[in-house]
Formats: C-alpha cells, structure tokens, sequence
C-alpha cells in the first residue's frame, strides 16, 4: 500500500517504511501512541485516529534526528538518516601475560660418569642351568 499525503502530513503503512526507520518500534493500543528508537533516540507520537496501520513518516523520521524533505511537485519525501555510529574494536584478551624479564631455567649441575670397575679376568658361570624337556614325562 502506497503513503498518502493528509492535512499536509505524508501517512505512511508501518510496514515496511517504518520498520526500515527504526531499530525498534513499540505500539500502545491503549494509549493510542506509537514509539521509534534508533541508536539511543526515540520519539513517541499518536496514532492517526481510525487506522493505526500508517504513520506519520516525516515526524519520526525528524524524531530520529534524519534530514527530512517533501519535493511536492514530485510528490516525494526524502529523508537522509546520519551515517552510523562507529563502532569501536575491542582490545584482544590475553588470559596469560609473561612476565617482564628473562625466566629462571633450573639446570642442574652435570656428575662426571663414573669409570667401570675392573676387578680381574671374567670367570664363567658357576650356578648350573638346569634343562627339562617340557615334552618328555
């Protein structure tokens, strides 16, 4: 459904102009009022009495703080919204921090190898080894 220009007042459907206009937007039946928030702004303003599905564009739009035009031989509005905030790049987390300075290595102090033993010729062995044959009984 088109807007329609009433009273001198560009009526605007909700959707889908005035959800490109906010960030959020809250509806009080009750108290016939509707509420656009933006970056931190917002502007309240009451529902057109009779039809609740358009809004009036220019007046939120101003509301939001956006450059608002009317070209009335063209039948257009323009509104110019201000570039976005910029959004600031958290700094990296480092759980573990080294500390300033070289660290201590503990190194432990070298032993010489000891040198064998020798205590004479070889002798061979006097224990007997004894054989069984796990096949004969």
């Amino acid at each position: 459904m088109p807007a329609r220009l009433v009273d001198g007042t560009v009526l605007a459907p909700l959707a889908p102009f005035g959800f490109a206009l906010a960030q959020r937007i809250t509806v009080d039946p009750s108290a016939g009022s509707i509420t656009f928030e933006r970056e931190g702004r917002s502007v309240t303003m009451g529902l057109p009495p009779g039809d609740d599905a358009f809004v009036p564009l220019g007046a939120a739009a101003r509301g939001l703080g956006d450059l608002v035009r009317y070209d009335a031989a063209s039948h257009t509005l323009s509104i110019q919204s201000p570039p976005p905030a910029p959004v600031a790049t958290l700094t990296p987390f480092a759980g573990y921090s080294p500390p300033p300075g070289p660290l201590a290595t503990f190194t432990p102090t070298p032993v010489p190898t000891p040198r064998p033993t020798v205590t004479g010729i070889p002798q061979p062995r006097r224990t007997p080894i004894v054989l069984t044959d796990p096949w004969r009984k």
